[in-house]
């Protein structure tokens, strides 16, 4: 399809990766921060080094120069467990990260701002021909916390100035309610999120991807994924329902639409759709919500998860696209 009005649908195809691309970094001001920086929706402050500022495109800090990363993953307390034990000893973290292509090196412990005791890990990762330094680090109070940084080696930072950063970290003085995230009240929506789904990125100030899991970037969608769409149009869409086939078939293979019916969304008259598709070789099961403003404008709702796991999530799925309304 290559009509003006649908160009934006091939954009879906590849929305993880698509929606967790290049976008404006939040201001923050430059240079050594004195005092902890709140990562927004989480439960995290931190002090970063010099010329890192939240990053638009994933949970975290970034320096774009640098090319260098903070990625804040948070999990629930039941997650302690199963982490913990990733960090417990060099021989087994070595092992654990060398199924992802990370070279641990080093372990060691420092004291957290919280008090607390943190495993750190250092080591290397090879991708795209470019040697990346990794450090990553644990953290566990009412949710469990990892940090992952990485960076070129030839932009590799001062170590005092990266165990700084990581013992700066504190799991407290942050809201822990997504909703707080300033990124979401510049959309021309307003939206609920519900755990177990996060808030992974948010793209143009139109555009919402909620995940379930640790990567805020899923290429290969691994993980259970809601996107939220608004799009101003300059023609109109004709039937909704077939807007809405063709939509579905530009994000995988072998679309199944099992039923579609009329809806309300986002307190507008819509389409709901309901089936299965493939992705990468999965099979997966879809929610699709969509409807239009009365300026014409498209608000679209995709939620996709393994075949397997759809029980689990379909009601919070609902729940979530139940919460949407267009801002005043």
């Amino acid at each position: 399809m290559t009509n003006g009005k649908y160009s934006w649908i091939r954009n879906l195809s590849r929305f993880a990766g698509r929606l967790a691309g290049a976008m404006a970094a939040l201001v923050m001001h430059a240079g050594i921060a004195t005092a902890q920086v709140v990562v927004p929706g989480t439960s995290v402050t931190m002090l970063p080094p010099e010329g890192f500022t939240i990053a638009g495109g994933f949970t975290g800090f970034e320096n774009v120069e640098k090319q260098g990363s903070f990625l804040i993953a948070e999990f629930p307390a039941e997650a302690v467990a199963q982490l913990s034990g990733l960090f417990a000893d060099q021989s087994g973290a070595a092992a654990a990260f060398a199924q992802k292509g990370i070279t641990v090196e080093s372990r060691e412990e420092i004291d957290s701002a919280d008090g607390e005791t943190i495993p750190l890990l250092r080591g290397i990762q090879e991708a795209d021909g470019v040697t990346l330094e990794k450090w990553m680090a644990l953290y566990v109070a009412d949710k469990v916390v990892m940090v992952t940084f990485q960076i070129p080696k030839d932009n590799a930072l001062d170590e005092d100035a990266m165990k700084a950063a990581f013992a700066s970290v504190k799991l407290a003085g942050a809201s822990d309610q997504p909703e707080s995230d300033p990124r979401l009240a510049q959309l021309p929506y307003e939206l609920d999120i519900v755990e177990p789904f996060r808030l992974a990125s948010v793209t143009n100030q139109t555009g919402v991807l909620l995940t379930v899991g640790s990567k805020d970037v899923d290429p290969e969608a691994t993980q259970p994924q809601i996107v939220l769409t608004y799009t101003e149009t300059s023609a109109p869409i004709g039937d909704l329902k077939t807007y809405a086939n063709i939509v579905m078939n530009a994000v995988g293979d072998d679309v199944t639409i099992k039923t579609q019916d009329d809806t309300m969304f986002a307190d507008l008259d819509g389409i709901a759709s309901h089936g299965t598709f493939t992705e990468h070789g999965v099979q997966k099961n879809f929610v699709q919500i969509i409807a239009v403003t009365e300026s014409g404008a498209v608000i679209g709702f995709i939620g996709t998860v393994a075949q397997d796991k759809y029980e689990d999530l379909k009601d919070v799925m609902e729940e979530i696209a139940g919460s949407v309304e267009i801002r005043g």
